[in-house]
């Protein structure tokens, strides 16, 4: 069932909290929250569904642990503002506490993306990673530059300034091999969502990262 898109609402009642991040002001506005953290809980739900349709990792999740909750865990952080300004969920086998290549939207003041690929991987798997793009240079370039990925995403990844160990600094992945996480970003825009139903759209739009987290997720088989 498509819905219209809620997404300007929330992002304007984010942005009203960024500015008043302080627990009277969320306790004052809470029902408003709730209001709008509902259909969208519902969106995600359906985004799940549509995903899964094409990628069995996404099968069987449940919306409640694919989403972030909006609370900050402030107890190590010299950041004690209480609340996210964004919301955002994380779709793949183990929803927002998987380890594996995964997809994940951010819905917040500061930016709107899609994203796709490992992130802050463990040194033992980024080790794997480099291995398999070692091994396997030419499935991961064909993977990569798939007109259906460069029209859309872009890598937003640290790297390393200099080679890792074990591999040549004239390495023709070289780019790749110096990565420290995997992971490609499609920003988008309010406007983005302007249309009969963001859901399909967005779950379109995440297809194309498929054979990405395919071949990533070698490593954990």
């Amino acid at each position: 069932m498509k819905s219209a898109s809620n997404i300007p609402e929330i992002l304007s009642f984010l942005r009203r909290l960024a500015i008043n991040n302080d627990r009277a002001w969320f306790k004052t506005h809470k029902d408003q929250y709730d209001a709008l953290r509902r259909p969208w809980e519902q969106d995600m739900e359906r985004l799940i569904g549509l995903v899964a349709d094409y990628d069995p990792q996404a099968r069987g999740l449940a919306v409640k642990d694919s989403i972030y909750r909006i609370y900050r865990d402030i107890r190590f952080s010299h950041d004690k503002r209480p609340y996210k300004n964004y919301f955002s969920g994380v779709i793949g086998r183990g929803g927002r506490h998987t380890v594996q290549s995964c997809y994940y939207v951010h819905f917040g003041v500061e930016e709107l993306m899609l994203c796709g690929g490992i992130w802050w991987p463990e040194k033992s798997i980024l080790d794997q990673l480099r291995g398999l793009i070692d091994a396997e240079p030419e499935e991961f370039l064909a993977i990569i530059n798939d007109p259906a990925i460069t029209s859309r995403y872009q890598w937003m990844s640290r790297s390393l300034k200099t080679m890792p160990k074990g591999f040549s600094r004239e390495h023709p992945m070289a780019q790749y091999l110096k990565m420290k996480e995997y992971l490609l970003v499609m920003n988008v825009d309010e406007d983005y969502f302007d249309c009969e139903d963001w859901v399909e759209r967005v779950a379109g739009d995440l297809q194309p990262l498929k054979p990405l987290h395919d071949f990533l997720n070698y490593v954990f088989e």
